[in-house]
């Protein structure tokens, strides 16, 4: 059995997912324009975050993460997104 068997992969997390619904929730709240109904949503939320790099890390404290790229960044590349599924939506 090797060393490493022991480890738990679970505890890698890719902070920018957090990141990214927080903002996902904010953006919507100031964008009523686009719709909100489950698929859109996580919609938006996977071409944002296959756009922008991960960041993974250990800790769960997001606080103590170095940002690798900014929150206007990330709602920029959140607002593109909502306007691509907006233009071909999943939903019937």
């Amino acid at each position: 059995m090797s060393k490493i068997n022991i480890y738990d992969i679970d505890k890698i997390k890719n902070i920018n997912e957090k990141r990214v619904w927080e903002l996902l929730i904010n953006f919507y709240e100031e964008h009523p324009e686009f719709c909100t109904c489950r698929d859109c949503v996580l919609d938006v939320a996977a071409i944002t975050l296959n756009t922008i790099p991960p960041h993974y890390q250990v800790s769960d404290d997001i606080s103590t993460a170095i940002k690798k790229i900014s929150d206007e960044e990330i709602l920029k590349v959140i607002l593109e997104a909502a306007i691509r599924v907006s233009k071909y939506p999943h939903h019937i």
